[in-house]
């Protein structure tokens, strides 16, 4: 009797490990597919010099992007991000959102550093416009059995960008 215990014993911490690394793996995965994403619309962001929206959509390009991807986790974006579905449609209200999408206008801290190191020899119109959009995307720990445990965020910048377009710091 005695070792008929120790075997379910041993056989239960045999299956604990199975669970522990098979949870370790999915969390790889998807955090591996969330950073994928996030780095490849950084790069299409900053390639489109920030002109990414058409129609109040999101261009073609990201949408084939996220469309050929494994990415489909979605999650609810921070106050101040606009967030936008695997079809590129704006999410309305506090709706779950694929990628989110912030602009933040830089042009007046630019401009400040820059005259002082030109002293105060900056262009007539005493701004340069410029801009830099942060991205934030989801991945989760997601058991096959057990389902969606925890959501985690990551986030990314582009560099900066010069340019008047800056669709969402308008």
């Amino acid at each position: 009797m005695k070792e008929s215990i120790s075997v379910v014993s041993i056989f239960q911490i045999v299956i604990l490990f199975i669970l522990l690394f098979t949870a370790i793996m999915c969390l790889t995965i998807n955090n591996a597919n969330a950073f994928g994403i996030k780095d490849e619309i950084t790069n299409l962001l900053e390639l489109s010099d920030g002109e990414f929206l058409e129609n109040d959509k999101l261009n073609s390009e990201i949408i084939n992007t996220m469309e050929n991807s494994a990415y489909r986790t979605t999650g609810k974006c921070a106050e101040g991000y606009t967030g936008f579905q695997r079809d590129g449609t704006k999410v309305s209200g506090n709706g779950a959102a694929s990628i989110c999408i912030r602009c933040v206008a830089v042009s007046d801290e630019v401009t400040n550093y820059l005259n002082t190191i030109l002293d105060n020899k900056v262009a007539s119109q005493g701004k340069v416009k410029s801009f830099y959009y942060q991205i934030e995307v989801f991945y989760q720990l997601d058991l096959p059995v057990i389902k969606q445990v925890y959501d985690f965020k990551t986030k990314g910048e582009t560099k900066l960008l010069y340019n008047d377009v800056a669709e969402l710091c308008k």
